[in-house]
């Protein structure tokens, strides 16, 4: 800990144990992201994985030609009876096809109902004359082959009737495809092994809403199936598209295996400040599906020493494309450096927040126009938090004030959060983006003249961005991520920004430096190694080795600045994962700026960093 950290206003150890309060995640997946906080020391933003691409063949090729038909017709008009409203629409961009054999041509328009299709046939000169029969069956398979480009892959065109030859109408029928399934329901929904995991049909029915639509379009029923595959609750989707007994229907049966239930983990990782102790080990878990399909209850206790911690959280979906966030957390520590231990400080922390986020948008990966590319997935979600926190520290048994906002030992405060995430998900690149803005709403503040304190209306913004790209065949990786923090004036120190430590600068230890505003950032190659054959369910010669370069600048906005005020290291780190059931990790960073450590030094002041997972129902 950097002597600065250990002095300021001439009271001891404001941030030893404040800035060392951060409650550190163990597991770090979309199971256990809800668990973090998105702003204070414990902010830290997960990375995407890169999208898998995978073919859903739901939407046919043209249909083949029609052989030819013999003979003349002539008509003055064309009926086409359609089934109501249900009828066809262009999708944005679809510019016609033409029949070079034929010279048949068709107009762009955005209803492709009937008149779209009279109109067809007298561009063409179809009407009125007497003309070989193969020429109108040519003229309705090239408006299917459009109806097929759009989508509609069981909707189009059929002759009723024989074709008038002296002059009377041509009558045409425009088939609305649609699905059907059991009863009601326009999808067959089986769960692999009859094992739903809690998850009821009805959860993945209300997400496949193209389902219902008449016409029913292939192009918007394999988006839906896309974004199906990629929701939390479910593990993998295998879809089915049957033909039905008459023109126009057809059968979607979803095979649908559900995401585990329960996982379990046992970590043990040094990522707390070593004034409290530097290794923290962990076990947590998760349960889904327990109230609502598709709801997670996520839970993990620490103990660092002899002191713990727990956090909790709760998210339901709300909707398809909102859900609700309940979060709660406790921690209790201690100084334990040893020239610090006869005071006996000691501080305790607890918040709870709730609030609700939904999808602005949200697209699949998609096959692109040029053959063997993929469009990235993409989402946009924006959410509204609510959050309070308390803290109480203490010297030598007595409560007493450390930290900005502190009155006789406590401090609290209430915030609102507007919050914002970008993810783009490709099979070569992944970014991802994050923003929050932070609006206090009441706090604590001392009436002593001259200590400094935050304004209950305190307002800080931070963003985060991370990118990772692979360079190479073999699975070189780029990866980048960088953060930053402003804030208006001084802060309370759960909200404050932190640099330090594995998720941040590594070579240093954690919480090094706690400020008001804030930048960091990382660069990283990382490249996966393979020693050996996997056998069974595990892989050991499994590795990713990576070299890295991180960076790290802090001000605090009144009162004394933090020394340093930057900070940098470069290293090297190496990951293990044998199995989803096993994962470890070990990182040497070397710091660039000598920082001076009060009392012992710890394997993180040695730049040593590891983290080991256990997850054993993932056997």
């Amino acid at each position: 800990m950097s002597r600065a950290a250990i002095t300021v206003s001439g009271r001891l150890a404001p941030v030893v144990l404040l800035g060392a309060m951060a409650l550190p995640v163990a597991a770090q997946d979309a199971a256990s992201s809800n668990l973090r906080d998105r702003t204070g020391r414990d902010a830290a933003q997960s990375m995407p994985d890169f999208a898998e691409p995978r073919d859903v063949p739901l939407v046919s090729e043209a249909p083949p030609a029609m052989p030819g038909a013999s003979g003349t017709v002539r008509f003055s008009a064309v009926a086409v009876e359609a089934p109501g409203d249900a009828v066809p629409y262009a999708r944005n961009g679809w510019s016609p096809a033409h029949d070079e054999a034929s010279g048949l041509t068709l107009e762009p328009a955005e209803v492709l109902g009937p008149e779209w299709v009279e109109a067809q046939f007298a561009r063409n000169g179809l009407i009125g004359a007497e003309v070989p029969l193969d020429r109108v069956v040519a003229l309705v398979q090239l408006m299917n082959r459009a109806y097929v480009a759009n989508g509609y892959i069981n909707s189009g065109l059929l002759l009723t009737g024989a074709p008038p030859r002296d002059g009377g109408t041509l009558n045409l029928r425009l088939v609305a495809g649609r699905l059907l399934g059991e009863g009601d329901e326009t999808v067959v929904v089986r769960f692999a092994e009859d094992r739903s995991a809690g998850l009821g049909a009805d959860y993945v029915r209300a997400r496949m809403p193209s389902a219902r639509a008449v016409p029913i379009n292939a192009i918007d029923v394999e988006r839906d199936f896309r974004l199906l595959t990629s929701d939390p609750a479910i593990g993998t989707v295998d879809a089915n598209l049957l033909p039905g007994d008459r023109p126009g229907e057809a059968l979607l049966k979803l095979t649908v295996t559900p995401q585990d239930r329960y996982d379990l983990y046992l970590s043990a990782i040094n990522n707390r400040s070593p004034s409290i102790g530097g290794e923290r080990y962990a076990a947590g878990g998760s349960i889904r599906n327990l109230f609502a399909g598709g709801d997670l209850i996520s839970a993990e206790a620490g103990l660092t020493g002899d002191r713990g911690d727990v956090v909790g959280a709760y998210e339901a979906p709300v909707g398809t494309a909102a859900k609700l966030l309940l979060r709660g957390s406790y921690n209790d520590a201690a100084v334990v450096d040893a020239q610090l231990k006869p005071l006996d400080i000691e501080a305790t922390d607890w918040s709870i927040e709730g609030g609700l986020s939904a999808y602005l948008m949200r697209t699949p990966l998609l096959p692109d126009a040029v053959a063997g590319q993929w469009r990235p997935a993409r989402s946009l979600e924006v959410g509204l938090r609510l959050a309070h926190r308390e803290s109480k520290t203490y010297l030598l048994g007595e409560p007493f004030s450390f930290s900005p906002g502190s009155v006789n030992g406590k401090a609290q405060y209430t915030a609102l959060r507007l919050t914002a995430d970008y993810i783009e998900r490709g099979v070569d690149t992944v970014i991802a983006l994050s923003f929050t803005l932070t609006q206090g709403l009441d706090g604590t503040r001392p009436r002593i003249a001259g200590v400094l304190s935050p304004d209950r209306d305190f307002r800080v913004v931070r963003g985060a961005g991370s990118l990772a790209k692979r360079l190479t065949g073999s699975g070189l990786e780029l990866r980048a991520r960088l953060g930053a923090q402003w804030a208006d004036g001084i802060l309370y120190s759960g909200e404050r920004y932190s640099v330090g430590g594995a998720q941040t600068v590594r070579g240093y230890r954690e919480t090094l430096l706690l400020a008001d505003t804030g930048v960091n950032g990382t660069l990283e190659l990382a490249h996966p190694l393979q020693f050996g054959a996997p056998s069974n369910q595990f892989n050991w010669g499994r590795f990713t080795a990576s070299i890295f370069a991180d960076a790290a600048y802090v001000d605090n906005r009144k009162g004394p600045d933090p020394s340093p005020d930057t900070i940098g290291s470069v290293g090297v780190s190496l990951a293990w994962q044998p199995s989803p059931a096993l994962s470890a990790s070990v990182t040497y960073g070397y710091a660039l700026k000598d920082v001076s450590i009060a009392g012992e030094r710890d394997l993180q002041d040695r730049g040593v960093h590891f983290a080991v997972v256990f997850r054993p129902l993932r056997f």
